[in-house]
């Protein structure tokens, strides 16, 4: 199995190179080493990582913000502070895990591959939850678009889904997509009779 590649984020320069050091006896391939006051958002795109470790003495929600959207990968954090504040903030801030403990070497193979798992699973459920929205506000607006070519065209509903189809893949979109642009396109046209008046 390859070596999982861990993006490490301190905010202790002496403690971070003893943890790259440790990681690295212990088999783990530690692709970057970072400071939190010296993240660079240009050099943290272009890191290839499948993990961020993050091991804070103070945990501060900006910087775990900033690296969790700069990275979008699962990001586990490490530090000895358990308070109730800075536990929630660290979740609502994007952490995958939270862990109250030092890195113990021998147990953080197991503690990565589950956070990456859980990660997964989220990122899974964002997708269904974005898809099902997306489904959702697609119905409505071709239940829109077929009232709409059935005023114009004096169509049944059948009709008008039809057209509304044979259109969406004449133009290579979704009907949903088809559906948006002639409701935007008949909003343009009420716009403009009613300037003209």
């Amino acid at each position: 199995m390859p070596k999982l590649k861990i993006a490490l984020i301190d905010d202790d320069s002496e403690r971070a190179e003893f943890i790259k050091k440790t990681l690295i006896e212990h088999q783990f391939d530690v692709v970057a080493c970072l400071i939190t006051d010296q993240l660079n958002i240009f050099y943290l795109q272009q890191i290839q990582a499948d993990v961020i470790l993050l091991d804070m003495d103070h945990p501060q929600r900006d910087v775990i913000e900033n690296c969790v959207s700069q990275f979008d990968l699962p990001t586990v954090l490490f530090t000895k502070n358990s308070h109730q504040d800075t536990i929630k903030n660290a979740i609502d801030a994007g952490v995958t895990a939270y862990i109250v403990d030092g890195i113990d070497p021998n147990k953080l193979d197991s503690i990565l591959q589950i956070s990456i798992q859980q990660y997964k699973k989220h990122k899974k459920l964002e997708a269904d939850l974005k898809d099902t929205k997306t489904k959702l506000a697609d119905r409505k607006d071709i239940e829109k678009a077929k009232v709409l070519l059935m005023k114009l065209h004096q169509l049944n509903e059948e009709q008008s889904f039809q057209l509304l189809r044979k259109n969406a893949m004449s133009h290579r979109m979704t009907i949903g997509e088809m559906a948006r642009r002639l409701i935007d396109a008949q909003a343009l046209l009420q716009g403009q009779i009613k300037d003209a008046e």
